[in-house]
């Protein structure tokens, strides 16, 4: 029955490592986007969060929205970092004049995008900067902000496979093949373009995320990949290991976290986690993007065993219970043939439901009782009534590499290996066979 018993806890236990964390229901950015925009929700809210998308007052982002000329030249404009160059502007060219804009800050964000050669001079006489803008319009704004002008060029002529490739301008295939090339624009379903279909708000959110992602893998400074050390969820700060050196930032309530695209919470952050972090003016943490889930496994139980010479840990799970003996049977024939349970402190002589225990004497068990208030008569130690035992074996126990990363607490204060005690109920979280944390729960 012990055996039984054991066995089920483990599958138990398996079962529990891999389950999905229940996660509380996330508190959108935006009312608006709602189902309907969860292919666009990411890149919405990063791009939200970076400030390259702004919102409307109300929590509104109007999705669906179009997006004009001006607002798609300034949206790539912020996004390759050349935002602030506006103020620098104090003249502005003639031609740039001549246009209507409704705001004198889009003037200046024209002749910005001039000068970067998002937009032409020739063009300016038939640039709309209110009316939408057609597909093939953003394309050519990106492929120059990007600097791939001359490559787009050479591919003016190229044959495009959709099906609606005749209805691109011409002087837009090369800006179409390289932006579909680089995979920041495709096709809809039947492999149709639509080159000139405006591009909504959540279109360009999912655009210019896209571009983001690109302009990162070129250069890694734009956003700091770190490592997770903690997360106080109550007092909204994490802490983050970047190279050699630790970091705690504050944390905006309602911070969106997104582990593989979706919609997370900051308690299901584990230590060791690779993430984005997106700051405001304040140096609060306003997004968090997961981009290399460490944590596999996580488990709770009673610590069996502590190798200093191994370097393992291995932890006994029993439904929830944290208090347990851990320690060698004995037999001892002093005042009368007993037996007792020797631990690394300590020794107690053992009563109650110990059936079948002689089978195990010089192995290693745990035991789940209370110490009882009574003196022992053998004078050999504290009685402990026994509730139920275990053997412990490989079969029920889960043992865990520790290595030089593996944070070590006890007490709330980081420790080693060396400081951890057999009995103690302690949580493990993994990354297959390596523990990535040991946190001691209760002594």
């Amino acid at each position: 029955m012990k055996k039984l018993i054991a066995g089920l806890l483990m599958i138990m236990l398996v079962v529990s490592l891999a389950a999905p964390v229940a996660q509380a229901k996330p508190k959108p950015c935006f009312k608006d986007v709602d189902e309907r925009f969860e292919w666009a929700r990411f890149s919405i809210e990063k791009m939200y969060a970076k400030g390259i998308i702004k919102g409307f007052p109300g929590g509104w982002f109007k999705p669906q929205d179009k997006v004009t000329h001006l607002q798609a030249i300034i949206m790539a404009l912020r996004i390759m970092g050349w935002e602030d160059e506006v103020k620098k502007i104090k003249v502005l060219p003639k031609d740039v004049k001549n246009i209507k804009i409704s705001g004198k800050d889009g003037y200046y964000y024209v002749a910005l995008a001039i000068e970067k050669g998002l937009v032409k001079p020739e063009e300016l006489k038939n640039f709309r900067p209110n009316e939408p803008a057609k597909r093939y319009e953003v394309a050519k704004y990106i492929v120059r902000a990007i600097g791939k002008e001359e490559e787009a060029k050479q591919h003016m002529t190229e044959k495009l496979p959709f099906k609606d490739a005749k209805a691109i301008p011409k002087d837009a295939v090369g800006y179409v093949y390289v932006m579909t090339e680089l995979g920041l624009m495709k096709g809809y379903p039947g492999n149709v373009f639509q080159p000139n279909k405006p591009v909504t708000r959540a279109e360009m959110a999912v655009i210019i995320n896209k571009l983001n992602d690109l302009l990162d893998e070129d250069d890694d400074k734009k956003e700091i990949r770190s490592l997770v050390v903690s997360i106080d969820v109550e007092a909204l700060t994490i802490t983050v290991k970047e190279g050699d050196k630790t970091a705690t930032y504050n944390v905006k309530e309602d911070v969106p976290v997104y582990i593989n695209y979706k919609y997370g919470s900051l308690s299901s952050l584990e230590p060791g986690d690779e993430v984005k972090l997106i700051f405001n003016d304040k140096r609060e943490v306003v997004f968090i993007q997961v981009v290399n889930k460490k944590v596999t496994a996580t488990a709770k139980g009673i610590l069996v065993d502590v190798d200093k010479s191994k370097n393992t840990v291995s932890l006994f799970t029993y439904s929830g219970e944290e208090t347990g003996y851990v320690g060698i049977l004995r037999e001892s024939d002093i005042e009368g043939r007993h037996l007792e349970l020797e631990t690394i402190d300590d020794r107690f002589v053992l009563v109650g439901e110990t059936d079948g225990l002689k089978d195990y004497i010089g192995k290693k068990i745990v035991v789940l009782g209370e110490i009882n208030d009574g003196v022992s008569i053998y004078m050999r130690g504290q009685v402990l009534d026994v509730d139920e035992w275990f053997a412990v074996t490989e079969k029920n126990t889960i043992t865990f590499d520790v290595t030089g990363g593996t944070l070590v607490e006890v007490e709330g204060k980081p420790a080693s290996l060396s400081d951890l005690e057999e009995g103690v109920y302690a949580e493990v979280k993994a990354q297959g066979d390596t523990a990535l944390s040991i946190k001691v729960i209760k002594e």
